[in-house]
């Protein structure tokens, strides 16, 4: 693992840059693996990502603030739990997206201390993918296909505070007022701004709202 690029950065987030991430091109084809490491620095290279939207049973959204000590966008806000699957058996299955599902109920519990019996798989619903690129910084870049997965649970969020600085439930209303004075990650602003109305509109339909599309969002300008 290239170990210069981290230099000066925190002790457990530079041990997680050493995980295998799952390498993918354009059409979400399994290419093998690399280190977090090298799908993040410098151009970075495609690799699956997911994104996870937990609403409450009063239809709330559950918002994550990035801790400081992130070595990728500290501090932004974002989704529920965000991260990747990795390139292990478990978290390779594409069947009904339980590679995915799996990865989300794991990062839920080491970000969030919310343990998997409250997150069962099967109430994950796989609504869509994502293909984007942002630069966090001229170091750093994600360059992601995003699997996105909502869940209904009333989950109670025990932050991590090596990865997550604070966790927030938000009404639609109160998530609009974020996005105009919060820094917000890109991706969760691109989920935000373009697919969530729809989903947040009928949460009890969100099943039927699924598709096997991959939203080409191109390239995101970000600071």
């Amino acid at each position: 693992m290239e170990t210069e690029p981290l230099a000066g950065h925190d002790a457990e987030q530079v041990a997680l840059m050493s995980e295998e991430c799952i390498l993918v091109d354009e059409r979400d084809t399994v290419l093998g693996g690399a280190s977090k490491v090298e799908c993040h620095h410098g151009a970075g290279q495609l690799h699956r990502a997911f994104s996870l939207l937990i609403f409450d049973s009063r239809g709330r959204l559950l918002l994550q603030q990035r801790s400081p000590g992130k070595i990728t966008f500290p501090g932004v806000w974002a989704n529920s739990c965000c991260s990747h699957p990795l390139h292990r058996a478990a978290e390779l299955e594409e069947r009904d997206a339980l590679g995915v599902k799996r990865a989300a109920q794991r990062k839920l519990e080491q970000e969030l201390g919310v343990p998997p019996k409250d997150t069962p798989l099967e109430r994950m619903v796989f609504m869509t993918r994502m293909l984007y690129r942002a630069r966090a910084d001229a170091e750093w870049v994600e360059h992601e296909m995003d699997h996105i997965i909502c869940l209904r649970a009333d989950v109670t969020p025990r932050p991590n505070p090596n990865e997550i600085a604070e966790a927030r439930w938000v009404t639609e209303a109160e998530l609009r007022e974020l996005l105009d004075s919060e820094p917000v990650g890109p991706w969760f602003r691109l989920i935000a701004e373009r697919l969530l109305p729809a989903w947040w509109a009928d949460l009890d339909g969100l099943a039927g709202m699924s598709d096997g599309e991959i939203h080409d969002m191109g390239e995101v300008a970000w600071s």
